[in-house]
């Protein structure tokens, strides 16, 4: 069984035409819809990067600031990609207001741990680990380390549901726009 974790934007949706209308925006650099956050020009090595062991984190109770709890019990290994399922984009609409200002966060212990366990991708179903001025800090903890974040993830309910704690194949692939920030990205989940 395969899940679309991919956001599909209508190429009429306003958040398309704010993006063209603003040059110097994040929108306008990548940054809209799924999409992967870079900074410092990594390369991303298809053999590592393309195909990843996933595990959905329950992340729904956690409240506004996610922490370390949330992976309790759960056996997370070096270069998995870890799905946080908080229910934020299925209760916001992408690009609304309240859907960038209502966001949860993570906690800068959690940001910390994912980066010294050597996380491959951080997938999101929310517009980022932190906001404001924090959000670029908290993507380049991770990517000190050889992580990435992934954000604004959709399905993650149906995976959570298919999924529940067994491990899945998640298979990635991005654009190579240079010089974005932001690359859009296709996100799969693979089921046995």
């Amino acid at each position: 069984m395969y899940i679309d974790l991919t956001l599909s934007i209508d190429i009429q949706d306003p958040i398309i035409a704010k993006a063209s209308a603003d040059p110097d925006s994040y929108m306008s650099r990548g940054h809209i819809g799924t999409h992967l956050d870079v900074y410092g020009g990594q390369a991303f090595p298809p053999a590592r990067y393309c195909m990843r062991r996933g595990l959905l984190i329950d992340a729904r109770e956690a409240g506004e600031e996610i922490g370390l709890p949330v992976l309790a019990g759960r056996e997370c290994q070096a270069g998995d990609f870890l799905i946080f399922h908080t229910g934020h984009l299925d209760r916001h609409v992408y690009g609304s207001r309240p859907y960038y200002q209502t966001q949860p966060r993570f906690s800068w212990e959690l940001i910390q741990h994912l980066a010294e366990q050597d996380t491959g991708f951080i997938g999101l179903d929310f517009p980022g680990m932190r906001s404001g001025p924090e959000h670029n800090d908290a993507d380049r903890i991770v990517g000190s380390r050889g992580g990435y974040v992934i954000e604004n993830l959709a399905n993650v309910g149906r995976l959570h549901a298919e999924a529940g704690d067994r491990a899945f194949v998640v298979c990635t692939g991005w654009t190579g726009f240079q010089g974005s920030t932001g690359l859009s990205c296709r996100v799969v989940a693979c089921l046995d």
